[in-house]
């Protein structure tokens, strides 16, 4: 005789589904929503550790307005958003075109992808003094071929501007593989029969990624791209190796900036005000780009 399924018990469980998720959400509590409060009180307070190991007292909004203030900061934000936006763009251009340049399940093609994903594994402090090595205007790799051509190579890393294109090749170069690992699984997942109808059509190969399969694969990029802003607002190791911040405040980040002033400066309360107009920065990135998932275009 079958046994009857398990069937849900309503409100008679909610008491044991409670007991098991509140060991978690404790964990979840102390581990973010603590550290969240603490910065938010440090962010009203004046508190330098070269003059007080103690909260110096309540400034109110003086620390978000000073940051705000702070020619160095305003470059941070202009710095993160060229960052960002430049190595972001070329990563999703070059990803996808990768994915479709390297679709096929033969040797070749596997070799291909996984030689093309070694960047990705590679810690970013490494990637970071690897670049620093290739760009050296005097001994470097980069400039070296491009003498063999007869370019004369620029100061990479000695010339605010070049500083900045220095970390957008960088950042391009090791997230470039993870677009290609997340646009390779999605374009493989496109029903083959909508692809053979389209052809049968007449359609154009141009005019089939255009309206068959760039909508199919647009959910799927712009999570990507949500993952690749985050993470390359918050990217800091791979600065620290390549540039320093320099030449000057130059490539200064958003991340950099509060490094230097809560661990190098240790000005905490400056530090915790601009932590928290950061994460409004960034969550105001990620909004618009749901805000643009949602339209309907």
């Amino acid at each position: 005789m079958l046994k009857k399924p398990a069937t849900w018990h309503g409100r008679h469980d909610v008491p044991w589904l409670v007991a098991f998720a509140l060991p978690a959400f404790l964990i979840v509590v102390a581990v973010q929503f603590y550290p969240l409060a603490y910065s938010a009180l440090l962010s009203v307070q004046e508190w330098s550790l070269t003059e007080s190991q103690t909260p110096q007292g309540f400034v109110g909004l003086d620390n978000f307005r000073h940051e705000l203030g702070d020619s160095t900061f305003q470059r941070s934000v202009r710095n993160s958003v060229l960052i960002t936006g430049g190595a972001v763009i070329l990563e999703m251009l070059l990803g996808v075109c990768l994915a479709y340049m390297t679709m096929g399940s033969s040797w070749r093609m596997r070799a291909v992808r996984t030689i093309l994903i070694v960047p990705m594994v590679i810690a970013p402090v490494a990637a970071g003094t690897l670049w620093r090595i290739l760009l050296n205007s005097r001994a470097g790799l980069v400039n070296h071929l491009l003498s063999l051509i007869g370019v004369k190579g620029p100061e990479w890393l000695a010339s605010p501007d070049w500083a900045i294109v220095s970390v957008i090749m960088l950042d391009t170069w090791q997230w470039t593989p993870f677009v290609l690992l997340v646009a390779g699984a999605a374009i493989a997942s496109i029903p083959t029969d909508l692809l053979e109808v389209a052809a049968i059509d007449g359609a154009s190969r141009w005019r089939t990624f255009l309206h068959i399969e760039l909508p199919l694969l647009m959910p799927l990029l712009l999570l990507t791209l949500v993952f690749r802003m985050l993470e390359s607002l918050l990217s800091l190791d791979s600065i620290y190796s390549l540039t320093f911040g320099g030449p000057g405040f130059s490539t200064y980040t958003m991340t950099f900036y509060i490094y230097t002033q809560g661990l190098r400066n240790f000005n905490f309360g400056a530090a915790a005000a601009s932590s928290w107009m950061f994460m409004l920065f960034a969550s105001l990135s990620i909004w618009l780009v749901f805000w643009f998932q949602r339209r309907d275009w």
